[in-house]
């Protein structure tokens, strides 16, 4: 005798279940991947994040049809907005359409919380000399408390030397430059320029100079040494005698905020604060000292020209189109890049035939992954590759096949993130 069972449940009246697979941590993101759902009536994908398994915020865009979150066929989300000192994460996904499917919470284990430097951070830069970082801290107690450290970024310790520095006021800036292949770090505060070994954060020596009021004008540093000063005209100290001298234009300046150095060719661009379309070239001789200047004036510009680090290129908005200036032949290279009056360029540095750039949007607050590194190809000065970060870049570093960036998380933290290229 044969038996059948038979069921008369009917399917089509069950719960949806979407399947959504353990995500991945993978340098500053946590990748989210999903099965595609066959849901009647599809209107999007919901993203769901929290720290504490049970309270969820919504993390992806389901304001905008045109974001991925509309198209049933993309099933995966980087999250690149997660609490960085969140020891766990919680997350979901659901589908919405006539029907809802939600997928099971699933935890992950925080594996790449800010590790390197975090905290009262004002600045950094690379020693690529040493291997290490030169950073300014300054006190929990007193904002203009500020020191002069050192990071080890073989130990990820910072080495017991520091040095306090003066940034108290408005007179005081800093930088650092290399003198005799060294880098060192500079702090002027009115009355000298006091010279640290930033690779230790031991004072060095004092420049005098001469009383000037420097503090109001831009300054830069070429690689021998030579500390450069532009008011309406150009001062040069020489680092190793200590003496100032001064080179009156053959094109009229005045007061200016932006002054860089060209490593790569040996000049140096000004601005002028009033006229941001007019840049100044000196042209260099091998000791520092200026052989002659000239002025290119940018055409149906709109924003201030940024410099592109290590080349000769400026990024300059062309009616409301990024263009990249060639300084050394005039010529200019439109990208595939349009303005948004919400977005600015913070730091821009040219390595391996690309040029990396961060664009900050100020519309959206620190550390809710708005913030874009672009990839910008020289061959074609097309995108490349788009780079979702955790926080404001102030300042970016390429070593060893990672770019560096130390950025601002919210109004009073700062860390240095990495990610691999």
């Amino acid at each position: 005798m044969l038996l059948f069972a038979v069921s008369c449940e009917d399917k089509s009246n069950l719960p949806l279940t979407l399947v959504l697979h353990t995500p991945q941590q993978v340098d500053n993101s946590i990748t989210l991947n999903w099965d595609e759902l066959d849901i009647p009536g599809f209107q999007y994908y919901m993203v769901m994040r929290a720290s504490d398994g049970q309270n969820y915020a919504i993390i992806n865009d389901i304001l905008n049809p045109s974001s991925d979150a509309f198209h049933k066929e993309i099933t995966t989300f980087a999250d690149y907005s997660y609490p960085l000192d969140a020891d766990s994460l919680y997350y979901r996904v659901m589908a919405v359409g006539n029907q809802t499917a939600m997928s099971k919470n699933i935890l992950v284990r925080n594996e790449n919380k800010v590790s390197l430097l975090t905290g009262q951070l004002q600045d950094a830069y690379y020693l690529e000399e040493a291997g290490k970082i030169s950073v300014i801290t300054h006190s929990n107690d007193n904002y203009y408390e500020n020191k002069l450290k050192v990071f080890d970024l073989q130990s990820g310790q910072f080495l017991p030397n520091e040095s306090t520095i003066n940034l108290s006021s408005s007179v005081s800036w800093y930088m650092w430059g290399k003198y005799n292949g060294k880098t060192e770090f500079y702090n002027y505060d009115g009355n000298g320029i006091y010279v640290y070994d930033a690779a230790t954060a031991e004072p060095i020596t004092t420049l005098s100079t001469n009383y000037y009021n420097f503090w109001y004008d831009p300054y830069t540093i070429n690689n021998k040494g030579v500390i450069y000063i532009y008011e309406y005209c150009l001062y040069m100290i020489n680092r190793a005698t200590g003496s100032l001298t001064q080179y009156y234009p053959t094109n009229q300046l005045y007061w200016a905020d932006f002054l860089y150095y060209n490593s790569k060719d040996n000049k140096l661009y000004a601005m002028d604060e009033n006229n941001y379309g007019r840049i100044v070239t000196f042209n260099l001789n091998d000791d520092g000292s200026v052989a002659s200047d000239n002025v290119f004036t940018i055409n149906n510009y709109s924003g201030v020209p940024v410099f592109i680090e290590n080349s000769s290129l400026f990024f300059v908005n062309k009616s409301g189109q990024f263009n990249f200036l060639d300084m050394n032949t005039g010529t200019y290279y439109p990208t595939d890049l349009t303005v948004s009056s919400s977005y600015q360029i913070s730091k821009a540095i040219f390595y391996n035939n690309a040029i990396y750039f961060a664009n900050v949007d100020n519309s959206i607050s620190y550390g809710d992954g708005g913030n874009l590194i672009y990839k910008i190809s020289t061959s074609d000065y097309k995108i490349a590759q788009t780079i979702q970060l955790r926080s404001t870049p102030i300042q970016m570093f390429i070593i060893n096949g990672y770019l560096y960036y130390f950025g601002q998380y919210n109004s009073n933290f700062y860390f240095l993130d990495k990610i691999k290229l």
